[in-house]
């Protein structure tokens, strides 16, 4: 997979995360950094770390979705 700025911006954002936030605390972290960045995007690169192995999706049937490191 090719190297992406704003996927290495996502990854920092929650590497520094103290909590285990959701996508959309995230995304608002990562607007902080990077202004015109999507949701979307946001979302998919989360996927793709998810998949990648480097984040962990905590889901719980009565809350949104959180992410932690692995």
């Amino acid at each position: 997979m090719r190297y992406s700025s704003q996927r290495d911006t996502v990854l920092k954002i929650v590497k520094a995360a103290h909590d285990h936030p959701t996508a959309d605390t995230i995304y608002s972290r990562v607007r902080a950094e990077l202004p015109k960045i999507s949701l979307g995007t946001v979302y998919r690169n989360l996927s793709l770390l998810s998949d990648m192995g480097l984040i962990l999706s905590l889901i719980h049937i009565s809350e949104p979705t959180r992410l932690a490191l692995i």
